[in-house]
């Protein structure tokens, strides 16, 4: 019996598959219009912020508007930079002081005398105004430092005008502004009463003559007197015209000697009381 061969055996065939015989399914197209639903991703917390609430990573902050700086007119950009920095105004006013004291004089000098009080205020209140205002900057943030600093600024303002107002650097006439009463008569009146021996105490400043001249006045009569000049005290500053000096020539008779022709200084200061004797040099060879 003749035995089976494999090609004998039916195969199996992939079907194949005819579109032509299935019915056709209908399928959805999603519209454009119609929204979709997207999953929610959270991401990992970020770190916290001071205010409690936490930002996450990644996430953008909104944007912060800020407002364009306010511009300042051009004048006025000098009392903006005053107000932020008014130490520095009131030292350089400081430093600023003697010269400012002989420009003063310059002034003085001129034909522009007149103005020279007017000045003098104006830059009195300059300084005071410069002077408050780094006050009240300094009270906001240090009591010490505010004390330290006027003591410092009023203590160096005074050591430098304390030469040009103070140190006499000789005798010279007196401004026009001084008018034409130098306190010669009060000067004259402690002569009158030299002559009678007397100190003269009502021309005195305080009413108290001075212990040398009453011992001189005793000592030594006076036979005449004559005024030669008047004047006021040379400084840097513009000369002040309530202290003057009054040149006098004098003759006096000291005893057991012959009479003598002498030189004598009487400085004087005019205030409250009027023009008072405050000084007598003399008599002089």
């Amino acid at each position: 019996m003749p035995g089976n061969s494999d090609d004998d055996n039916p195969r199996w065939e992939l079907p194949v598959w005819d579109p032509s015989t299935e019915e056709t399914t209908p399928t959805w197209t999603p519209e454009h219009e119609v929204p979709r639903w997207q999953p929610r991703r959270d991401p990992a917390p970020g770190p916290r912020t001071p205010g409690g609430s936490v930002r996450r990573v990644g996430a953008t902050l909104p944007p912060v508007r800020r407002e364009p700086p306010k511009r300042v007119s051009p004048l006025a950009v000098p009392f903006v930079w005053w107000a932020t920095h008014p130490w520095i105004v009131l030292w350089v006013l400081v430093f600023m002081a003697p010269g400012a004291a002989l420009l003063l004089r310059v002034v003085d000098e001129s034909d522009l005398g007149i103005a020279v009080s007017p000045l003098a205020w104006g830059l009195g209140a300059l300084f005071v105004i410069a002077l408050a205002l780094a006050m009240v900057a300094s009270a906001r943030h240090s009591v010490p430092r505010l004390a330290f600093g006027t003591i410092a600024a009023l203590a160096t303002l005074g050591a430098l005008l304390w030469p040009v107002t103070h140190v006499t650097l000789g005798r010279t006439a007196c401004p026009a502004r001084a008018g034409n009463d130098l306190g010669a008569g009060p000067a004259a009146s402690a002569l009158d009463a030299w002559q009678v021996g007397d100190g003269g105490a009502p021309a005195w400043q305080h009413g108290q003559p001075d212990t040398a001249w009453r011992e001189r006045t005793r000592t030594v009569s006076l036979v005449n007197y004559q005024l030669v000049e008047s004047g006021c005290w040379e400084r840097v500053a513009p000369i002040d015209g309530t202290h003057t000096w009054h040149e006098f020539r004098v003759t006096v008779n000291e005893p057991e000697g012959a009479p003598l022709m002498k030189t004598l200084m009487v400085h004087t200061s005019v205030g409250r009381d009027g023009w008072k004797i405050t000084a007598i040099e003399g008599p002089l060879p």
